[in-house]
């Protein structure tokens, strides 16, 4: 069957006036001659299709041009049937650029983002070009990890290329870009400046039904084509105007049943557009829901976010019935999963989702949203709203007798808990987690976290060295590395190294921590594990301070530090802070103690985590005790040993306990 087109007509309106076309070519010469001296930059061009053509076609056979190598990208509002979409496409138009054999060109193209973006960066380049992989961490990373390398890859491949050869990528209908190529050509645009490198938009200056598209940057210079005579070109047609409405849907229901007809995957796209505009609002609903769902499979959250959204505005058209309430209620979960989470509207849709199923008393669509809701909080902070919500999921998981869902609930809920320093009843949950979960099961929490056997007894190794069973605690923690190596997980892995080497430095084993945690540091490196590293830097940096190398320790822990600042991981702070203070006590920086140390506990007080509120009060009894203020000093102490004895924290009670002598003997 021959690719379906669309109905609208193109009208390619005539040429700019000669003046208007010089104009512009100058601008883009001039931003040629600069990228050819490794100042690169990006232009927006707005224009009509026809002048953008001619345009194009004089700039390519321009001598300006001519040692340049001519990328072009041809966006489209609907995904190509049966061709490369979206990064695919952009990796094979990089192998001209190798200038020799197909083989070869692949290989070297995939060298180039190997230097310039690390091995996973290559790894991603090889396999958008059809290599075998060859690192062993790729298999273990999962989809949003591998768009990420996709995108770093392709970046690093063309700024490594054009020191070769400056490139002129010439993106066309910008208006239209769509998947992983927003966030590739965001990254060419935040490294342009250095490269030899131009990057050329063009959009056209009819305003689209379709909101969305890549923006260029606020630094791009703008050139602007003016409208050819009679106005802009109609990009229209007698049956579609810009509001989406049709005088005359029968040429979309014919195409629609050619489409139903057609195997190939992009076809959903291509349904979920001509469907609304047939009329067909019930198809229009399945079919964006369906492309939704492919596009979070893709890792493509913008364009999932785009289909849901015209899910529900075809469910707006059709009857209400309790089908079409579930699937509304469906959507708005999936919509919460496709926002940015904490913030971008992610609480508000699940929000959304949980109301309109407790309006129609659906018990597992209710703990469905609860548990998204849960997973949300925790993730913006909200350690006792996460708690409620998900105690509120996991009552109505046990009523329905759902062992899986049960078993991501109790560990959504453990970790909690642990973060909170409620240790005794997180090993109590985690416990119940583990005798429901099965050896191998996937159990996904929110992003890129660890499978379920390894992630309950990493959490479980915490709790254990926190309520001082440091046996089993470093026990557990081995099991849970065993479990990650044996499956294959690099988060997970990540995850295991951690907690060993935490549990190593609770029980004071501090020699023994050092090697796990740099495993977890290269790892997270390598993967980019950004929500884990913070925290992995501070524990190895307080491990190295603890074996006598203060300066290199010092250092990791002050950038382990800022970096939770700049991700935003408000948990992971009172955590390293107490590490920064206990690391400026035994180095002799007193007042920088007591600053981390008093910084710590009102963090912890304010997260509601008063397990770490009780180790930065000791932390910052020691400080007070060394600048003489025993009254302090002594209030901070019975603090954290009320916190310590409340919560079962034996190390923590027992160093209290010591210090208290020293202090009643000063």
């Amino acid at each position: 069957m021959a690719q379906p087109r669309s109905v609208a007509r193109d009208h390619a309106g005539a040429p700019p006036d000669g003046v208007a076309l010089r104009r512009a070519l100058a601008d883009i010469a001039h931003a040629l001659h600069r990228a050819e001296e490794g100042i690169g930059s990006v232009l927006s061009l707005t224009a009509a299709e026809g002048a953008a053509d001619g345009l194009l076609a004089a700039l390519v056979g321009s001598p300006v041009a001519a040692s340049f190598s001519v990328l072009r990208w041809p966006q489209s509002l609907l995904p190509p049937l049966g061709g490369p979409d979206d990064l695919d496409a952009v990796a094979i138009s990089l192998l001209p650029l190798a200038d020799a054999p197909p083989d070869e060109a692949r290989r070297d193209i995939a060298l180039a983002a190997e230097r310039g973006g690390g091995d996973l960066a290559g790894e991603a380049v090889r396999g958008l070009l059809g290599l075998p992989s060859l690192h062993p961490l790729w298999l273990g990373l999962d989809g949003t990890q591998r768009a990420a390398f996709q995108v770093e890859g392709l970046t690093a491949a063309l700024l490594d290329l054009c020191f070769e050869r400056p490139i002129l990528s010439v993106v066309e209908n910008a208006q239209w870009t769509r998947g992983l190529t927003v966030p590739l050509l965001d990254a060419l645009s935040n490294a342009v400046e250095d490269a030899r490198l131009c990057l050329l938009a063009i959009r056209s200056p009819v305003p689209r039904n379709r909101p969305g598209g890549w923006v260029p940057p606020g630094t791009a210079r703008r050139v602007v084509l003016p409208e050819p005579i009679g106005g802009p070109a109609d990009v229209g047609s007698a049956n579609e105007n810009e509001d989406g409405n049709e005088d005359d849907p029968r040429p979309h229901a014919a195409l629609l049943g050619d489409l139903r007809r057609d195997r190939r995957p992009g076809r959903i796209e291509w349904m979920a557009h001509h469907a609304p505009l047939a009329g067909d609002w019930a198809l229009a609903c399945a079919s964006a829901r369906h492309a939704g769902r492919r596009a979070e499979t893709d890792c493509r959250p913008a364009d999932a976010a785009r289909h849901y959204m015209d899910a529900l505005a075809a469910l707006d058209r059709l009857p209400e019935t309790r089908r079409h309430a579930q699937r509304r209620i469906d959507v708005w979960a999936a919509l919460a999963r496709t926002r940015p989470s904490p913030d971008g509207g992610a609480i508000t849709a699940a929000e959304k989702a949980l109301a309109l199923a407790e309006d129609l008393g659906d018990r597992p669509r209710i703990a469905r949203a609860l548990s998204l809701l849960a997973t949300l909080r925790w993730a913006g902070g909200d350690l006792t709203a996460a708690r409620r919500t998900g105690l509120r999921a996991l009552r109505l998981w046990r009523e329905s007798q759902s062992p899986g869902q049960q078993v991501q609930m109790l560990i959504k809920l453990g970790r909690g808990l642990t973060e909170e320093g409620r240790f005794r009843h997180a090993d109590s949950v985690l416990r119940a987690a583990a005798a429901l979960a099965t050896r191998g099961e996937t159990c996904r929490l929110h992003g890129p976290t660890a499978l379920a056997p390894v992630c309950i007894a990493a959490h479980r190794a915490r709790c254990r060295a926190e309520l001082g069973d440091p046996e089993e605690a470093l026990r557990l923690a081995r099991a849970a590395l065993a479990q990650a190596e044996d499956d294959g997980h690099a988060a997970s892995r990540a995850l295991a190294c951690l907690h060993l080497g935490w549990a190593a430095l609770t029980a004071q084993r501090y020699a023994m921590a050092v090697e796990p945690l740099k495993q977890a540091v290269a790892i997270t490196e390598t993967i980019r594990l950004h929500a884990c590293q913070p925290l992995v830097l501070g524990a190895l940096g307080y491990a190295l301070v603890r074996t006598g190398a203060l300066n290199d320790g010092a250092s990791l822990l002050l950038g382990s530090r800022e970096h939770a600042r700049m991700l935003g991981i408000r948990r992971h702070e009172p955590q390293i802070l107490i590490w920064i203070a206990e690391a400026a006590l035994l180095s002799g920086q007193t007042e920088d103690a007591v600053r981390n140390a008093r910084d710590a506990a009102e963090k912890a007080v304010a997260a509601g985590q008063l397990g770490d509120e009780a180790w930065a009060r000791l932390a910052l009894a020691r400080g007070l005790a060394d600048q003489r203020n025993i009254t302090a000093a002594r209030q901070s102490l019975d603090t954290a040993t009320r916190i310590a004895a409340h919560r079962s924290m034996a190390p923590l009670l027992g160093l209290c306990t010591d210090f208290r002598r020293s202090v009643t003997s000063a």
